[in-house]
Order: structure tokens, then C-alpha cells, then sequence
């Protein structure tokens, strides 16, 4: 933003040196006016190009400010982008882990069943009289993971 504040005041200052530099031309081409006439004619000429260089200060400051205006738009909001799109992928990406990691966790319990001593498992279901974890009661099925994506 410092750039556009030193090119703001560059803007505002070269009308005025614009003036001075015409004044400067106007005073070393005739010291002594002899006519009226063509004195009033070049200042209504100067007066002509001051308003003109005006203008397009004005016009060249106008844009600056609409720039700024911009910048500063865009840099408060996040740019846009297909978040209906994304937010869906993503949700189905976590389901997508999520089943993987139940059929992970089933293939652990089945591999701990497996693992087991015959007494120790025994002794497992005597304590948990309602088994109800079908990766526990069947641990010699083979274990089927989803495909990965």
C-alpha cells in the first residue's frame, strides 16, 4: 500500500510542477509583453492544458483507488472455489476411511482370536457369557478388506 500512496502523491504534486514548468516556458519566450492579445490567447492555451492534465490525473487516480478498493477486497474474502464439490469428496473419502479401519480392527480381533490358547479362549467365554462381536465368534474366516480406491 506504499507504493500507491507514493504514486498518489507524485500524482497530486506533477500538476503543480506542470504549471510552474509551463510559467518557467512562457516567462523566457516573451519577458517584455508587447501584445495584449497573444498574452491573454497563451494563458487561456495554459489554462487549456492545466485543465487537461487535470483530468487525467484525476481519471489515472480514480483507477489507482479502484485498485486498492480491489486488493483490499480480495484479500478480506477467500477466493472462491467448488466447496459443495470438495466438502462431498472429502465426506466420502472419510467414509471410505472409516470402513477401512472397522475391517482393520476386525481383522486384529480375529487375529487375537487366533492367537489364543484353546484354554484361554475358553476362559474368554466364560467370562463374556453374550458374545456378540461377529469378528470374535467366527476368528477362522478369512478376512475380507474392501478394494482400495
Amino acid at each position: 500500500m506504499n507504493i500507491f500512496q507514493g504514486w498518489r502523491l507524485s500524482l497530486l504534486v506533477m500538476p503543480f510542477v506542470a504549471v510552474a514548468v509551463m510559467a518557467g516556458l512562457h516567462r523566457g519566450k516573451n519577458p517584455l509583453p508587447s501584445a495584449v492579445g497573444n498574452e491573454t490567447q497563451d494563458v487561456i492555451g495554459l489554462d487549456r492544458r492545466i485543465s487537461l492534465l487535470e483530468q487525467r490525473f484525476y481519471a489515472v487516480e480514480s483507477k489507482i483507488n479502484r485498485l486498492e478498493q480491489q486488493v483490499a477486497f480480495s484479500q478480506r474474502t477467500p477466493p472462491p472455489s467448488g466447496g459443495g464439490r470438495e466438502l462431498e469428496l472429502l465426506r466420502n473419502q472419510m467414509e471410505l476411511l472409516e470402513r477401512r479401519l472397522v475391517e482393520i480392527d476386525c481383522g486384529l480381533v480375529k487375529l487375537d482370536e487366533r492367537t489364543l490358547t484353546p484354554t484361554a479362549r475358553e476362559a474368554r467365554k466364560n467370562l463374556d457369557t453374550t458374545l456378540t462381536d461377529p469378528c470374535r465368534l467366527k476368528p477362522g474366516t478369512p478376512l475380507r478388506l474392501s478394494t482400495r480406491p
